[in-house]
């Protein structure tokens, strides 16, 4: 099941992955590479992807606090009805 945890523990591992990435291979487009504008894409992207990713995390705490008020309103409901909060 696809919940707002697992969204953004998967998003936490993308961002790990690519400060892994950025930590271990980055620095190689600034070796002896002659493609001045290929490189500069190349490192726009890869900050681009990271940006977004970052961005995705914070969209995904904010909706796990949506999703605690609707939950805690559907349970009060459900109490004030007599029902079984599950």
């Amino acid at each position: 099941m696809v919940t707002p945890d697992k969204i953004r523990t998967d998003a936490a591992k993308l961002d790990a992955y690519l400060e892994a990435f950025e930590r271990t291979y980055l620095h190689f487009l600034d070796i002896g590479s002659d493609e001045t504008e290929q490189r500069d894409r190349g490192t726009f992207a890869f900050y681009e992807i990271r940006d977004k990713v970052i961005g995705l995390m914070a969209e995904m705490e904010e909706f796990a606090g949506h999703m605690e008020v609707c939950n805690a309103i559907f349970a009060a409901s459900q109490a004030r009805r007599g029902g079984a909060v599950t």
